[in-house]
């Protein structure tokens, strides 16, 4: 069985990675703060930001591959806490690079579509990165330190999520059933546009670009929607009223980072090797059903 050393376990795309492939894969999961709570995968705290604990943890497990999905991946908090950002989101993959390095093992680095600033959609791989944000702009400089480091990486831009949680953080969706089920009013963007793709197709995309080493890809769904475009398919898969969405634009809400206005991505490349995100509405359904069943 491939051992698996997984970073941000205990983040939304983490818990769903170690929910689909525990068993699968021998997965050790690191966290910082909160335990992975899945019996499955082999669960250990450690600070990533400390690296010669990193290299101990490493030395020990010897893991097969790593698959890097730790990060600070909320935009505001990174501008207001650049270096903090710099350490998470630039120095620890640059870390585990190295020590990929070292052994000659595939490492994934999971990146974003926020690397763009949103004035050329839809973006390909070869497009070269303009970030407007402090987030996006520490993607930016680690995509490039981890290639520089260890050729052989690979690395995936990711873009908005939703899907089920088994951790306690949420995915875009979580707030907007929470609201709707309650019947209050959601104000979402019209003017921010992404490939949106579920957290599901997301994982099985990462392990299947993990084999392929020294390349970058795209990892965005098939549709460019806005988050208000996104509510509505929502309304329409769980059933809600429509008309408890709210148009809004992003200067009505005051946000310290700037945000790009599209940064769709073409996921051609993705595609080529085998990948096959399902469409907004059909991940939506299989999560209704998957929730109405109580689907562990």
């Amino acid at each position: 069985m491939k051992r698996i050393f997984l970073t941000g376990a205990s983040g939304f795309l983490g818990g769903n990675f170690c929910h689909l492939f525990a068993g699968k894969y021998e997965i050790f999961a690191v966290y910082n703060t909160h335990e992975i709570q899945n019996k499955n995968v082999h669960s250990h705290q450690l600070d990533v930001t400390k690296s010669a604990k990193l290299k101990t943890f490493f030395n020990k497990i010897k893991p097969d591959a790593v698959v890097h999905l730790a990060a600070i991946s909320d935009p505001n908090q990174c501008q207001l806490n650049p270096s903090v950002s710099e350490v998470i989101n630039v120095e620890v993959p640059e870390n585990l690079a190295h020590l990929c390095a070292e052994y000659q093992i595939p490492f994934l680095f999971a990146s974003s579509d926020l690397v763009f600033d949103g004035k050329s959609a839809p973006y390909r791989e070869s497009d070269i990165p303009a970030p407007i944000s402090i987030y996006g702009l520490h993607k930016a400089v680690a995509e490039q330190s981890v290639m520089d480091i260890y050729p052989q990486s690979t690395i995936c831009r990711l873009p908005l999520m939703y899907g089920r949680t088994f951790t306690e953080n949420r995915s875009v969706l979580q707030p907007m059933l929470t609201n709707l089920d309650s019947g209050l009013p959601l104000m979402l963007f019209t003017d921010e546009s992404r490939t949106i793709a579920s957290a599901h197709d997301i994982c099985e995309g990462l392990l299947r670009c993990l084999g392929h080493q020294g390349e970058i890809f795209n990892l965005g769904g098939d549709e460019r929607m806005s988050r208000y475009d996104f509510g509505l398919e929502v309304c329409k898969v769980f059933g809600y009223d429509k008309g408890l969405l709210i148009k809004s634009k992003q200067k009505d809400v005051g946000m310290p980072a700037p945000r790009p206005k599209d940064v769709s991505m073409s996921n051609t490349k993705a595609k080529e090797i085998g990948w096959k995100p399902a469409s907004v509405q059909s991940g939506l359904e299989r999560i209704k059903k998957e929730l109405e069943s109580k689907t562990i």
